[in-house]
């Protein structure tokens, strides 16, 4: 009997052993994924700001607005108590 509860320890060290292998093989996959898809959203994310800034800054209309915007700021800054 001891000789089956003690191959019964060494299956279940293996396969524990195997199961933490896969598992963290899982998380470094998952990780590297979300890495890449960090990088990606980033990239797009700064291209769409490029757009947008382009696209406002091009039309006069929104070119006024951007410039308004930007001297009231000014103006709230310089009146805040520091």
């Amino acid at each position: 009997m001891a000789d089956y509860n003690t191959l019964v320890d060494v299956v279940d060290d293996e396969g524990r052993e195997e199961l933490v292998k896969h598992v963290l093989e899982l998380q470094s996959q998952l990780r590297d994924n979300a890495r890449k898809e960090h990088q990606s959203l980033t990239t797009e994310n700064q291209l769409l700001q490029k757009y947008i800034n382009n696209s406002l800054t091009s039309t006069a209309v929104f070119g006024a607005t951007n410039g308004a915007i930007n001297s009231n700021m000014s103006l709230r800054q310089a009146e805040s108590p520091k």
